[in-house]
C-alpha cells in the first residue's frame, strides 16, 4: 500500500513538474528580431546625413540572396526563409519612412549616428545569422502568435508589419 501511494505521489509531482502539452515560446528568436529592427532608427538617421533613400532594391535583393544561402547551412529550407526576411525588410523600411517623417515634423533626430556601412550593417548580419540559427532549432507556431507580438516592441512598426513577420516565421521548413 506505501509503495502504492508513493508511486503515485511520484508520478502526480513528475507531472507537475513536467506538464505535457505545453509549448515553450521561441523568445530568443523573438528578441533577435526585435534588437534587428530596433537599429532602424539610426539607418534612417544615416540615410538621411548621407542624402539616400529608404529603399535600396540592390541591397534587399543581397540580403534574399545570403538568407537562402545561409538557410541552407543551418538545416533550412532557403526559399522558406524569403517570406520571412523580405517581411523583415519591408518592416525596417517602415520603421525608417516613420522615424523620417517624425524628423521632419520637428522630433529631435540622433545627433550621433553610426556609420552604416562601418558599425550597423555589422551588427545586422550578425543578428541576421544569429536569427537563421535560431529559426533553425526555434520552432515558432500559431501559439506562439501573442508571445511574438507582446516581443515586438520597436517603435514605428505596426501590427500589420508585426503580422507579416509571423507569417513569415510560419512559412519557414527545414530541408
Amino acid at each position: 500500500m506505501k509503495n502504492r501511494t508513493l508511486k503515485s505521489t511520484l508520478t502526480a509531482l513528475f507531472l507537475i513538474a513536467v506538464p505535457t502539452g505545453l509549448h515553450a515560446e521561441p523568445s530568443d528568436l523573438f528578441d533577435a528580431i526585435d534588437k534587428r529592427l530596433s537599429y532602424m532608427q539610426a539607418v534612417a538617421a544615416w540615410k538621411v546625413d548621407n542624402n539616400r533613400p529608404v529603399e535600396d532594391l540592390e541591397r534587399e535583393k543581397v540580403v534574399l540572396d545570403a538568407a537562402r544561402t545561409k538557410a541552407g547551412q543551418v538545416g533550412l529550407a532557403g526559399d522558406s526563409v524569403t517570406g520571412f526576411f523580405q517581411a523583415q525588410i519591408n518592416a525596417a523600411k517602415e520603421i525608417q519612412t516613420c522615424w523620417i517623417g517624425r524628423w521632419n515634423d520637428g522630433a529631435a533626430r540622433p545627433t550621433d549616428v553610426p556609420d552604416l556601412v562601418e558599425d550597423v550593417r555589422p551588427a545586422l548580419l550578425t543578428l541576421g545569422n544569429e536569427i537563421l540559427q535560431l529559426m533553425a532549432t526555434e520552432k515558432v507556431s500559431s501559439e506562439d502568435q501573442q508571445a511574438f507580438t507582446a516581443a515586438m516592441t520597436v517603435d514605428c512598426l505596426s501590427s500589420q508589419a508585426k503580422e507579416a513577420l509571423f507569417d513569415g516565421l510560419l512559412s519557414v521548413q527545414s530541408n
